[in-house]
């Protein structure tokens, strides 16, 4: 069986009068089981411009993206059936409710009158949004608004599911029912790709990432893979500046918008307090996350 997706040498470029910015530059990865694959990278990275032309939105430039064997470029209609999508700019019809906007997308996509109803009281229950289901959307707030958008792309009985910073201005509860609805869909052996720039996000839901930076692929591997691949496995975060000299040589130190970082391994940590004194400032010492694995391979702050 062919692989669930595979991006092959995508590019695309934006041009504004003489100027052209590269959004894609010979962008490829795959994934080759149904899974939660997230594309981890910066605003502006080139994650949202890959969502629409993996959802036949945008032409790219070359190159080109396979659903379970099927070209986005030479088949789009039969790609369109088999997708579901949570655009980022999207927003709901105003005066439809989030009800309204469910069972009637079911209807569209030609699901009965029955199953329709019975999907949609699913997914209202599933995200929780009992008590503004009936309310129009022009009177809703603007995580109200998302999660909307969240139910409709949720609901499709779909092959692969993009959803292209899908929890952008919801509260902490409606995210954790998000996730909670997107790992229901991987339990299904659905694909479903996930662009995002929140570290925990990708952290909890990916089965593998995709570090993307000025539309080029960095690094893909589990969230394991990846933190190996950086060769140390302890965080010390100093809060005031320390002599690069001095810890050179027991691992590698980063600058960090709260001090410095000094990446290292476990059996370091005492000679490192030693070496720099228990009481210089402030002293944290945790274990190798994403956030560092992002910095180190990035050479940025996904926050930057």
């Amino acid at each position: 069986m062919p692989d669930p997706i595979v991006v092959s040498e995508l590019s695309k470029s934006y041009v504004n009068g003489s100027r052209s910015t590269v959004a894609l530059d010979s962008f490829s990865f795959r994934g080759n089981r149904n899974m939660i694959l997230s594309l981890l990278g910066r605003n502006g990275s080139g994650k949202t411009t890959f969502a629409k032309i993996a959802t036949t939105q945008l032409m790219p430039d070359s190159g080109d993206v396979y659903l379970n064997g099927t070209s986005v470029i030479d088949e789009p209609e039969e790609i369109r059936a088999t997708i579901s999508l949570v655009p980022q700019e999207g927003r709901p019809f105003g005066h439809l409710t989030p009800r309204e906007h469910v069972y009637y997308y079911q209807r569209m996509i030609g699901e009965t009158r029955e199953k329709a109803s019975t999907i949609t009281e699913m997914i209202i229950e599933e995200l929780d949004i009992e008590s503004f289901q009936n309310t129009q959307c022009v009177n809703l707030s603007g995580g109200q608004k998302q999660t909307t958008m969240l139910a409709m792309a949720l609901s499709k009985d779909a092959e692969t599911y993009f959803l292209d910073e899908p929890t952008i201005g919801l509260d902490v509860i409606t995210r954790k029912r998000v996730w909670e609805v997107i790992e229901r869909i991987r339990r299904e052996r659905k694909m479903v790709i996930l662009t995002t720039h929140y570290l925990d996000e990708a952290s909890v839901l990916s089965d593998e990432i995709c570090i993307v930076s000025h539309g080029r692929l960095v690094s893909q591997g589990t969230l394991n893979d990846l933190r190996s691949r950086l060769g140390h496995d302890t965080r010390i975060r100093f809060s005031t500046r320390v002599d690069e000299k001095i810890v050179s040589s027991m691992g590698t130190l980063v600058d960090d918008e709260k001090g410095q970082i000094l990446l290292t391994e476990s059996g370091n940590v005492e000679e490192v307090l030693k070496t720099v004194g228990y009481m210089n400032g402030r002293i944290e010492i945790g274990p190798v996350g994403l956030d560092d694995v992002f910095v180190s391979m990035v050479g940025e702050d996904i926050d930057e």
